[in-house]
C-alpha cells in the first residue's frame, strides 16, 4: 500500500491518521493527505485516502463530507476500474445510499437513480439485488410509507446474506428500528434480543439500538429497563455527533421521566444540532428537545438556559416557553422540506407530536 504515495509528507499524514480512533482528529488529518495528494495530481493516493475519510466522516456525523469525497471516487473508479478495488467501493456505496436520504434537497428522483446505479453494479459485480432491496426498505422507512417498506422487507429477507452485505448487526438494528416506528413496541423488543444479549455488534451496535428502544420500553409501562438502558447507553454515545438523533431520543425519553436531566443533555448537545450535517438527525433532536421544552414550561421553577451560541434568540434564556416554539418551528421547516421532498405528511406529523412532547413511534 504505501508504494502508492509519492509525496513523502502526504504517506506520514495517512498513517498518522490510521493511527488514531475515530473523531474530528482523525477526520482532520484525512483532509489534509487529501488536500496534498490534490495538490500534487496524485490521484491514486487521493482515491486511497479517501477510502478512509469517506468511512471517518460517515461514521463521526459528517454525512455531506462522505457524498462529496464518494462522488469523487466514483468517477475515478468508472475511469480507470482496474486501478481500484471495487469491493471496498461498493461496500461504501451502502452508507452513502443511506446517508443521501437524510437531506430533502436530494429529490426522490435522484435517490432512485442512485439506487438504481448501485443496483447494477452489484450485479455487474457478481452480487444478488438483496443489498438494493434492503436500501429500498430504509428509504421507505425515511419516507414513513410503511406498506411499500413491507414489502421490501419481505424481498430482502427472503434473500441469502453476502459478504457485501450489512452485518448482521446493522440489518437487525433496521428492524428494531422498523417495528418500534410502526408502533410494534413488543415485536421491536423481541428483534432487539439478540443485541441487547450481545450476540450482533458492530461499531454503531448496541448503540443505535438502545436508543430506539427506550420509547417502546416507556410506552409498555417497562420503566426501569429503560432507565438502565438510558444510563448504559448514554456514556457510549456522548462524545460522537453521529449519534445525535440518538441522543434526541434520549432527551424525548427523559422529557417523560426526569426532565431536569433531559435539559443537561440538551445543553451539553445542542450546539451540535446547529452545525450537524444531517438536516434528518437535526430535525430529530430540535423536535425532541422542543418536547423537552415543552414539558419544562409547566413547571413553575425559574430557568437560566444555557443556549448555544448559535440559537437566534440569547433573550430566550429564560423563557422556556419561547425556546419550546423556536425549537419546534426549526423541525418543523425541515420536516416540511422532508414532505415535500417525499411527497408525504408524514414528518410533519411525526415532528409536531414529537415537539409538542407527545410519545410518537
Amino acid at each position: 500500500m504505501s508504494e502508492i504515495f509519492t509525496d513523502p509528507e502526504c504517506k506520514q499524514l495517512f498513517w498518522q491518521a490510521r493511527g488514531l480512533p475515530d473523531g474530528p482528529a482523525k477526520l482532520q488529518l484525512l483532509e489534509q493527505a487529501v488536500q496534498l495528494a490534490d495538490a500534487l495530481g496524485d490521484v491514486q493516493a487521493g482515491y486511497l485516502i479517501r477510502e478512509d475519510l469517506v468511512e471517518a466522516a460517515v461514521f463521526n456525523g459528517f454525512a455531506l463530507k462522505a457524498i462529496t469525497h464518494f462522488s469523487w471516487q466514483l468517477g475515478q473508479f468508472d475511469r480507470n476500474p482496474d486501478l481500484y478495488n471495487e469491493q471496498n467501493l461498493l461496500w461504501s456505496y451502502k452508507w452513502i445510499i443511506s446517508n443521501a436520504m437524510h437531506f430533502p434537497q436530494i429529490s426522490t428522483q435522484q435517490l432512485m437513480e442512485l439506487l438504481s446505479d448501485m443496483r447494477d453494479r452489484y450485479l455487474h459485480a457478481g452480487y444478488s439485488e438483496r443489498t438494493y432491496y434492503s436500501n429500498r426498505f430504509t428509504l421507505y422507512l425515511h419516507t414513513g410509507e410503511f406498506e411499500q417498506a413491507d414489502e421490501y422487507y419481505s424481498k430482502y429477507k427472503k434473500m441469502k446474506r453476502e459478504d457485501i452485505s450489512d452485518c448482521t448487526a446493522c440489518d437487525q438494528n433496521e428492524i428494531v428500528g422498523y417495528f418500534a416506528r410502526t408502533g410494534r413496541y413488543k415485536e421491536a423488543l423481541k428483534a432487539a434480543k439478540p443485541i441487547i444479549d450481545g450476540k450482533m455488534r458492530c461499531a454503531e451496535i448496541p448503540h443505535l439500538t438502545l436508543a430506539e428502544l427506550l420509547m417502546p420500553l416507556y410506552q409498555l409501562g417497562r420503566q426501569e429497563e429503560a432507565t438502565d438502558y438510558q444510563q448504559k447507553n448514554y456514556p457510549m454515545i456522548q462524545s460522537n455527533r453521529d449519534f445525535l438523533r440518538s441522543i434526541g431520543q434520549h432527551i424525548a425519553y427523559l422529557a417523560h421521566v426526569d426532565p431536569f436531566k433531559g435539559l443537561e443533555l440538551y445543553e451539553r448537545h445542542a450546539a451540535w444540532s446547529f452545525d450537524c450535517e444531517s438536516p434528518l438527525d437535526r430535525m430529530y433532536f430540535l423536535a425532541s428537545a422542543a418536547g423537552l421544552f415543552t414539558v419544562l414550561a409547566q413547571e413553575t421553577t425559574d430557568f437560566q438556559i444555557r443556549l448555544p451560541e448559535q440559537y437566534p434568540y440569547p433573550e430566550h434564556s429564560q423563557q422556556v416557553s419561547l425556546i419550546a416554539e423556536q425549537l419546534k418551528m426549526m423541525a418543523l421547516e425541515l420536516a416540511e422540506q422532508f414532505d415535500r421532498r417525499n411527497d408525504t405528511s408524514y414528518y410533519v406529523e411525526a415532528m409536531t407530536k414529537l415537539a409538542e412532547g407527545l410519545s410518537v413511534a
